[in-house]
Protein backbone atom coordinates (compact mmCIF):
# COMPACT_ATOMS: atom_id res chain seq x y z
CA UNK A 1 0.00 0.00 0.00
CA UNK A 2 1.00 3.55 -0.67
CA UNK A 3 0.70 6.94 0.70
CA UNK A 4 0.29 10.34 -0.92
CA UNK A 5 2.82 12.43 1.03
CA UNK A 6 3.37 16.75 0.28
CA UNK A 7 5.53 19.12 1.62
CA UNK A 8 6.29 22.85 0.28
CA UNK A 9 9.64 23.08 -1.12
CA UNK A 10 11.13 26.38 -2.00
CA UNK A 11 10.80 27.17 -6.15
CA UNK A 12 14.44 27.21 -7.31
CA UNK A 13 15.13 24.13 -4.98
CA UNK A 14 11.95 21.96 -6.58
CA UNK A 15 13.52 22.84 -10.13
CA UNK A 16 17.11 22.54 -9.83
CA UNK A 17 16.10 18.88 -8.37
CA UNK A 18 13.96 18.28 -11.47
CA UNK A 19 16.43 19.23 -13.45
CA UNK A 20 19.22 16.67 -11.97
CA UNK A 21 17.01 13.70 -11.79
CA UNK A 22 16.65 14.38 -15.41
CA UNK A 23 19.76 13.89 -15.70
CA UNK A 24 20.45 11.04 -13.50
CA UNK A 25 17.52 9.32 -15.51
CA UNK A 26 14.82 9.11 -12.83
CA UNK A 27 12.62 11.46 -11.29
CA UNK A 28 12.38 14.05 -8.27
CA UNK A 29 10.13 11.73 -6.80
CA UNK A 30 12.19 8.80 -7.31
CA UNK A 31 14.85 10.11 -5.59
CA UNK A 32 12.46 11.54 -2.37
CA UNK A 33 11.23 7.48 -2.01
CA UNK A 34 14.54 6.99 -2.58
CA UNK A 35 15.53 8.81 0.38
CA UNK A 36 13.12 8.08 2.85
CA UNK A 37 13.52 4.65 2.22
CA UNK A 38 16.87 4.96 3.21
CA UNK A 39 16.11 7.04 6.46
CA UNK A 40 13.34 4.12 7.23
CA UNK A 41 15.99 1.13 6.90
CA UNK A 42 19.14 3.06 8.36
CA UNK A 43 17.35 5.49 11.03
CA UNK A 44 19.77 8.12 9.91
CA UNK A 45 20.00 10.41 7.40
CA UNK A 46 21.79 8.87 4.34
CA UNK A 47 24.54 12.02 4.34
CA UNK A 48 26.29 14.20 6.60
CA UNK A 49 24.68 17.90 6.88
CA UNK A 50 27.17 20.73 6.31
CA UNK A 51 26.41 24.33 6.94
CA UNK A 52 26.81 26.30 3.83
CA UNK A 53 26.67 29.37 5.32
CA UNK A 54 25.70 31.31 9.17
CA UNK A 55 22.50 31.00 8.47
CA UNK A 56 22.19 27.42 7.77
CA UNK A 57 24.56 26.09 10.94
CA UNK A 58 21.47 24.48 12.59
CA UNK A 59 21.82 21.93 9.75
CA UNK A 60 25.41 20.89 10.77
CA UNK A 61 26.34 17.68 13.38
CA UNK A 62 23.64 17.07 16.45
CA UNK A 63 26.33 17.58 19.13
CA UNK A 64 26.22 21.34 17.78
CA UNK A 65 22.71 21.54 17.09
CA UNK A 66 22.25 20.24 21.19
CA UNK A 67 24.85 22.87 22.00
CA UNK A 68 23.41 25.57 20.16
CA UNK A 69 19.48 24.40 21.72
CA UNK A 70 20.82 24.32 24.99
CA UNK A 71 23.05 27.50 24.99
CA UNK A 72 19.93 28.86 23.81
CA UNK A 73 17.85 27.43 26.72
CA UNK A 74 20.43 29.10 29.61
CA UNK A 75 20.05 32.16 28.73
Amino acid sequence: MTEMFRCRVDKAVLKRAHEISEQMGTSTSELVRIFLKAVAKTGQLPFTPKAESEEDEMLGPLERRREMLDYFHEN
